[in-house]
């Protein structure tokens, strides 16, 4: 069996209008005259008015009558022809002149033949079509520097909140995420990014979900007015539609599982919580313990401890320093409300260190677990929280953990 070759050949637009034709027709005809292509043979095309290689096709078919003729502006000859079928379409800056020409490609006329005897070249051009990248639909949508800049930050910590199931962000934790926070709008970049996704999805029919439902306004809890801009009948819908219009939207960007080839196809680097210096710290085990409890701490604790109002607790029914749970674990405050439900309070002084913060919130994450499961083994139906009390301030990388773990903080807490 004869090798299959690769072959680049010269599509003149002013003979024919080669792209519609592959686009409404999925192939184009191409005269055999003394071309020697088989079936099976792979044909890159290069577009005379762009100056780039845009198609992949393949050889389907020969010895067959052309079926594109009302795409040439002459009449076509009637010669016996070879059938392409579109395989694909590059539409980056990758396969131009320039970049070919670095790639062994000699350019001007001999282009104008069909060539197949250049195998580095064929191995780039390849080699761009199987990595295709879409980054340059992001320039030529944002045309300025300032929003491309914020859009390729957006994109990412979106793709992040959607992977974290994260539903209830607003617009000011974006900003701040952006490190922008006091930013006079982010609507015109919200509008940007649905259409990058929009442009992405025609370029490669992959039915990806917006993500521009994941922010929302603090006081509706819903996407400002400008959704619309996303889903024209947003600004239709009752209060009640919206909420669940915006529930389903958010469902399918959670569920969608090709975020990461989204960022890889826009050239885009994920966005990540970056806590590994306070992990390292936690899992070392020599960061805490030994040194008894410290007097800010216990001051702190016994204040919340005899005053829980300042902290919005109220109706006690039962209290408790030092409650211990059944898996050993010990809170700082306790309570026990008129309701059934139980309150386990994690105290945090001012001095505390990031990490002993983060370790804080996911203490929080377990005193609710334990709390829940006792109720449940005892034949209750759990209703319990977890209150995580400082005295500073969360950093940026500890207030992402807090919003991906959906805990209560209180900030800045004095007596």
């Amino acid at each position: 069996m004869a090798k299959k070759r690769n072959w680049l050949v010269f599509a003149n637009r002013n003979k024919c209008y080669h792209a519609e034709a592959l686009h409404e027709l999925g192939f184009v005809n191409w005269k055999e005259g003394r071309v020697n292509m088989s079936i099976g043979d792979v044909v890159y095309m290069y577009m005379s008015d762009e100056r780039r290689v845009r198609f992949k096709t393949l050889v389907v078919a020969e010895g067959v009558k052309r079926e594109d003729g009302k795409y040439w502006q002459e009449t076509p000859s009637n010669d016996l022809t070879f059938k392409l079928k579109l395989i694909d379409e590059y539409n980056g800056h990758e396969l131009d002149d320039v970049k070919l020409k670095t790639n062994g490609f000699k350019g001007g006329r001999s282009i104008e033949r069909p060539m197949s005897n250049n195998p580095a070249l064929f191995q780039y051009i390849e080699s761009i079509f199987e990595n295709k990248s879409f980054a340059y639909i992001i320039d030529e949508i944002v045309q300025q520097e300032k929003s491309r800049e914020l859009v390729r930050l957006i994109i990412p910590i979106l793709i992040r909140w959607a992977k974290q199931g994260l539903t209830n962000m607003t617009y000011q934790h974006l900003m701040n995420e952006i490190g922008k926070p006091t930013f006079s709008g982010i609507g015109k970049q919200l509008g940007y990014v649905d259409d990058i996704f929009r442009r992405l999805r025609e370029e490669t029919d992959e039915e990806i979900p917006t993500l521009n439902a994941l922010v929302k306004s603090k006081s509706t809890g819903l996407p400002s007015p400008g959704f619309s801009y996303v889903y024209t009948s947003y600004d239709d819908m009752t209060e009640n539609e919206k909420k669940i219009f915006v529930l389903g939207l958010n469902k399918e960007a959670i569920e969608y599982q090709q975020w990461d080839w989204v960022l890889s196809a826009l050239g885009l680097t994920p966005s990540v919580i970056d806590t590994t210096a306070s992990e390292t710290a936690i899992r070392s085990g020599k960061f805490y313990g030994g040194g008894g409890e410290g007097l800010a701490h216990k001051k702190l604790k016994e204040y919340i401890y005899y005053h829980p109002e300042s902290i919005g607790i109220n109706d006690i029914k039962k209290r408790n320093m030092e409650h211990i749970l059944l898996s050993g674990d010990r809170l700082d405050v306790y309570f026990e409300l008129g309701d059934g439900s139980k309150v386990a309070v994690e105290i945090k002084p001012s001095t505390s260190p990031d990490a002993d913060v983060m370790r804080g919130l996911y203490q929080c994450v377990k005193y609710k677990t334990i709390l829940d499961a006792e109720d449940k083994v005892h034949g209750n139906k759990p209703n319990n929280s977890a209150i995580l009390v400082m005295g500073g301030k969360l950093s940026p990388e500890n207030q992402k953990v807090q919003e991906t773990l959906g805990i209560t903080i209180i900030e800045k807490y004095e007596i």
